[in-house]
């Protein structure tokens, strides 16, 4: 079963989920009046309809680079002087070109990438470029081939971050082939119960019961069978992109 991926921005969120056993850590410090873990960068490139296949990343104060790997999330720690230089570097290409510059034509599926960046002052500029880009928008397409070239080297190097929350989805579908059965801890809480019954639900988890959804689900990515209020479903997880 195949679900098609959305993607919701806003200021500092973006709703859209290697396996290893190390945890990624990572001696940063954030510039002072910044929180540490305040999301700095965003970079997402959808094709069409889905997002599927397509790059996705983030930065945060405290300089860590993420992306997600096999649905695992991975880290590599970014030197304060590459963090200022990234930062600046965006807001200048971003400078009079922000908010949607609409290349579609009229034509609709288009892909589009979406760039995010909080300056020094804490001010936010985001622009969405859909469709074909023109000559004019040649330094957002600058930004956006920094950022893919970032999100390559964050998913080729990263170090796996096993403490990150996950979503996990469950749902019936007869038709999908689970990798195994798997047991559903008996003091969490399934996505269908949170969903208020149906035979589809998702829902994030942090902390102790993500890690014990990890263990029992196995690797991210993986459709595994549970049972779940007399129902066998399929339920598979992946990280959340900070």
């Amino acid at each position: 079963m195949r679900f098609l991926r959305t993607v919701v921005l806003l200021p500092f969120l973006l709703v859209i989920g290697c396996s290893g056993n190390t945890t990624a850590a990572v001696e940063t410090t954030a510039p002072a009046g910044e929180r540490p873990g305040a999301v700095v960068v965003r970079y997402v490139s959808c094709g069409g309809m889905t997002c599927e296949g397509g790059d996705s990343m983030s930065v945060t104060a405290d300089g860590r680079a993420v992306s997600l790997r096999d649905g695992e999330l991975v880290v590599v720690p970014l030197p304060a002087a590459e963090l200022r230089d990234l930062r600046a570097g965006l807001v200048e290409s971003l400078a009079g070109r922000e908010g949607t510059l609409d290349r579609t034509g009229g034509a609709t599926d288009q892909p589009f990438a979406v760039v995010t960046v909080i300056d020094s002052g804490g001010k936010t500029h985001e622009t969405r470029l859909e469709g074909t880009p023109s000559a004019e928008d040649e330094p957002i397409v600058a930004a956006t081939g920094r950022l893919s070239k970032l999100t390559a080297r964050i998913r080729s190097t990263g170090t796996p971050d096993v403490t990150a929350p996950i979503t996990v989805t469950m749902y019936e579908d007869p038709s999908t082939r689970p990798i195994r059965q798997a047991t559903w801890p008996e003091d969490i809480t399934t996505p269908i119960e949170a969903a208020t019954g149906g035979n589809f639900g998702t829902l994030t988890y942090r902390g102790g019961e993500a890690t014990t959804l990890r263990a029992a689900l196995g690797k991210a990515g993986d459709n595994v069978t549970v049972t779940a209020g007399g129902k066998t479903l399929i339920a598979r997880w992946e990280a959340v992109l900070p």
